[in-house]
């Protein structure tokens, strides 16, 4: 199970409680390319916004969503929770239409619907002093939240997952600071007390949900050899369940994107956690939208692999610790450099953690379809 946070205010707070939503979308942005995949559009801006699409696209029904209300008028930003996704990610376009546009103040284009989480909804927040500054109970770094520690830095996108053992901290911490409220069909926010209340009129969300699905628009791009890679990510993200990359599909698992791994600019595309039984199975994916290259795993895998054992692996030090890194890239026939790439070696210090060799899934174009396949 994945933990999401989403970023709101004062304004749109209270709309999300009241109509029992989260959305994420940018200003004024409008995203054709999901209507009429043969649009023409501007790359970096669709880039921007593809991005946001696989942020909100990696949401599965039953995930645990936090709000984050930003610091204003001299009190420090709260987070608010525990709710949960009731829908997958759906498309509202950021047009005259786009549902509660005008008392939102925003358009939120990319959105699901919520509702109170079996964990209880609690109505006072945590503070980003208590949540991320606190060592209490701290003995090393790797405690620390740093998936919001690196989104402070680098003023990532509006809706960003963190890890279970991160929400765990948070959960105690809500629970530390008040009871959680009734279950209810709804909640409000009451901006003076700063707190969340039980909302007494039941409202309905009416807005639209169309389609988020990016499968075509991707298809348009790969097909003109334009870059796709953000597309390719949400595409993943859009069918995690039946692409095959799940050790064990039938179990729960946690996925990240974007996965910030230090304080410069390095990402891991996408990471996924599974425990089963009494081991972690972490499997780190890199992607590309052409052939792969040797500096893959010589550069770019080997140093997600070094801050993995440093920052991730240790919190799970309960199992014993698989590592498989993933490259998902275009077909080669090189066999040199596939065997090259599935035969590095990776060092790993820990007793209590393997890396296991490097698996090359290739993807091709067929007409109407992306076809992945792992390559033996």
């Amino acid at each position: 199970m994945n933990t999401h946070i989403f970023i709101v205010n004062s304004q749109t707070f209270k709309y999300h409680l009241e109509y029992m939503f989260a959305g994420t979308g940018a200003s004024d942005k409008k995203s054709t390319f999901l209507l009429d995949s043969n649009v023409q559009f501007n790359s970096s801006t669709e880039r921007n916004l593809v991005g946001m699409i696989a942020d909100i696209s990696r949401i599965q029904v039953g995930d645990n969503i936090i709000f984050y209300l930003q610091a204003a008028n001299g009190n420090q930003g709260l987070f608010f929770g525990v709710f949960k996704a009731k829908s997958k990610a759906f498309f509202d376009e950021n047009d005259s239409n786009n549902y509660l546009k005008s008392e939102l103040k925003k358009g939120l284009s990319y959105r699901i619907l919520i509702e109170a989480s079996d964990y209880g909804v609690y109505p006072k927040g945590v503070t980003e002093h208590e949540y991320l500054d606190y060592l209490e109970g701290k003995t090393y770094p790797f405690e620390l939240c740093w998936s919001l520690i690196y989104r402070k830095l680098k003023g990532n996108r509006g809706c960003t997952m963190i890890t279970d053992f991160e929400f765990n901290d948070l959960l105690m911490k809500l629970k530390n600071k008040s009871y959680s409220l009734p279950s209810a069909n709804n909640y409000t926010y009451d901006c003076i007390r700063n707190e969340i209340l039980e909302n007494n009129n039941d409202i309905a969300y009416n807005g639209r949900q169309n389609t988020l699905s990016i499968k075509n628009r991707l298809l348009y791009k790969a097909k003109r050899n334009h870059a796709f890679e953000t597309h390719l990510q949400a595409f993943i993200l859009q069918n995690i369940q039946s692409l095959n990359l799940l050790d064990y599909p039938e179990l729960d698992f946690w996925i990240g994107n974007e996965v910030s791994c230090g304080v410069g600019m390095q990402r891991i595309d996408l990471l996924i956690i599974q425990k089963v039984k009494n081991r972690t199975l972490v499997k780190l994916i890199e992607l590309k939208d052409e052939q792969p290259t040797k500096i893959i795993v010589d550069s770019q895998i080997n140093w997600y692999i070094k801050w993995l054992l440093d920052y991730i692996i240790p919190n799970y030090k309960d199992s014993f610790v698989e590592i498989t890194p993933c490259i998902i890239a275009a077909k080669t026939e090189d066999q040199k450099l596939i065997n090259y790439i599935t035969r590095k070696n990776f060092y790993n210090p820990y007793s209590y953690s393997s890396i296991n060799s490097t698996n090359y899934y290739s993807f091709t174009i067929k007409e109407d379809n992306i076809l992945i396949n792992k390559i033996l």
